[in-house]
């Protein structure tokens, strides 16, 4: 897979996630330096929001809008993830308010290379490519969206489109057949 950096493309680092198919399950960081695994089956819909620095305006102003944005959804989990480093991070969310969101680090770039979002080479070079991912309770990607230009914003529309989707739609279950009644 290929993004562009500035115009230049650019080749990107891991497996391609596609839509339908199961989400990969990737180690990070959290703010406490304790390792978690996101992705794969959860209780929740999953909104997994890959950012490439937040110090820079289009990925703090970006962050700050889905944090707005998944307020209205109560069994949502959105998880924003970063390369940036963890004093950063920390008190970025502390002066941004992000609340409706857990900020989290690839510190291994785990996450960068199982949905294949880590950028190979030139300034950017092992940050995550600008990306969004949703993830319903089965671990299969119900949406996904690449950023083909790194300074370009995600369609923030499409994204809560299929976040509504998801969550308004109930999967039947497993149900028994009722073999022993005459």
């Amino acid at each position: 897979m290929k993004i562009t950096v500035h115009g230049t493309t650019t080749q990107l680092i891991g497996k391609e996630v596609s839509v339908g198919k199961e989400a990969p399950a990737a180690r990070i960081t959290k703010l406490d330096k304790t390792k978690n695994v996101i992705g794969m089956i959860a209780p929740n819909t999953q909104l997994i929001i890959a950012i490439p620095s937040l110090k820079t305006e289009v990925c703090s102003l970006g962050a700050k809008k889905f944090n707005d944005l998944v307020k209205q959804f109560k069994k949502l989990t959105t998880i924003m993830v970063t390369t940036d480093d963890i004093e950063f991070v920390k008190e970025y969310k502390n002066k941004e308010c992000i609340d409706s969101a857990e900020l989290v680090i690839d510190e291994e770039r785990n996450f960068g290379k199982k949905f294949g979002l880590l950028i190979s080479e030139g300034k950017l070079k092992d940050r995550l490519a600008r990306a969004v991912f949703v993830i319903d309770k089965e671990g299969l990607v119900a949406y996904k969206e690449l950023v083909s230009e790194i300074v370009d914003e995600v369609n923030y529309d499409a994204c809560i489109e299929a976040i509504q989707m998801i969550v308004r739609e109930k999967k039947k279950g497993h149900t028994h057949e009722n073999w022993m009644s005459v």
